[in-house]
């Protein structure tokens, strides 16, 4: 993979695509045919038709994560150094590398890290472009200008990069994203700013998509009080919690029948974990008081789709709620995620997990 980001890189630096008055992004785009011959001669010709996309990875001797500033400016990878990758990528990524950006976008599943405003139930309502969303109250597709336009890559380093999002007329909000590799954690740090001549009110909602068969553990003080599920309509059957977790005050769902369903939860304490693909991948946050989350939205919230008669389909989101704020124009507000990525090669059941989950001091065990 450090091949492919020096390269990437090093086409965008010899041309100072800032000096022409073009973006690093724009030029890969158009000069697909040579330097998709370039990636066809290192990588195979299906490693060119997948580098559509700008990619750039951030690595030390711990971790590695590759993000794209553009298709919203997204994870597209994370591991420890050498290791599998932990998020789970759809293959838009490489069927559908530009896609249109408008007020009458669909939802193109990227999948990946991504930034959304919350609540969910406003997403729509305060703009003038789409006016049947509006007037509907949709909470879908998410928007389109904060999840599929492109993003201002401003610094990129070997262990630390920064990206500006455009202002999206539907909420307002412009978004900086840092990242920064700081020994064994990745540090995500972003920022959002309110762009309007008028106040808006938002939160920061990190989404983070894995793969649904990685083995989740979150903590729960209070299963009645602290943790709401909710299902989906289409499903018959009411979404179920692990009973060998829950007696541990730790959540995941039940797993071994088609699930469609979400959680939303007021952790006992500031962390998520998940293991998969030999590691674990553990999520910290600054735990926030109950009544600074949007009360629509849980500070932690789970989704679960998964159908055991298709392997490999299906996906899980891990998402985290920064407080619901209101912005005064040219106001911004910030929110933080810590990522790490350890290899495990303990026993693959509950106890196994809990030992190692344990070895990391975590608050809430």
């Amino acid at each position: 993979m450090k091949k492919q980001r020096d390269l990437s890189t090093s086409v965008g630096a010899c041309l100072q695509a800032k000096s022409f008055g073009l973006r690093v992004n724009r030029f890969v785009r158009l000069q697909a045919g040579s330097y998709g011959l370039a990636l066809a001669a290192l990588f195979g010709a299906g490693a060119a038709a997948a580098q559509q996309v700008e990619t750039h990875t951030l690595q030390n001797e711990h971790l590695s994560y590759r993000f794209t500033p553009e298709i919203g400016g997204r994870g597209l990878g994370f591991s420890v150094a050498g290791g599998e990758n932990l998020l789970k990528v759809g293959e838009a990524v490489r069927e559908t590398p530009a896609p249109e950006v408008s007020a009458e976008s669909g939802f193109v599943p990227y999948f990946g890290h991504i930034i959304w405003p919350g609540p969910q139930g406003d997403w729509w309502k305060h703009q003038s472009l789409n006016a049947e969303r509006r007037e509907s109250a949709a909470v879908w597709p998410p928007d389109p200008f904060t999840v599929l336009a492109d993003s201002e890559l401003e610094t990129l380093g070997e262990t630390e990069a920064t990206m500006v999002s455009p202002a999206s007329p539907v909420t307002g909000l412009q978004l900086t994203k840092r990242y920064r590799l700081d020994g064994e954690t990745l540090v995500h740090r972003v920022e959002a700013a309110n762009r309007r001549d008028e106040p808006v009110q938002w939160d920061i909602w990190f989404n983070t998509r894995v793969s649904p068969e990685a083995r989740l553990y979150v903590p729960v003080e209070d299963f009645d009080g602290d943790l709401r599920l909710e299902k989906f309509p289409e499903m018959s059957a009411e979404a179920q919690v692990d009973p060998d977790k829950s007696e541990l005050g730790l959540f995941d769902f039940s797993r071994g029948n088609h699930v469609k369903a979400k959680a939303y939860i007021e952790p006992a304490a500031g962390w998520i974990a998940a293991f998969d693909r030999g590691q674990l991948f553990l999520i910290e946050f600054d735990q926030q008081p109950r009544d600074s989350i949007h009360p629509e939205q849980g500070q932690v919230e789970v989704y679960l789709e998964q159908d055991p008669d298709k392997p490999g389909s299906g996906i899980m989101e891990l998402e985290v709620h920064a407080p619901y704020r209101a912005l005064t124009p040219g106001e911004s507000m910030a929110a933080e995620e810590r990522w790490r990525a350890l290899a495990y090669t303990g026993e693959d059941n509950v106890e196994g997990h809990l030992r190692a989950l344990e070895k990391l001091g975590l608050e809430g065990l």
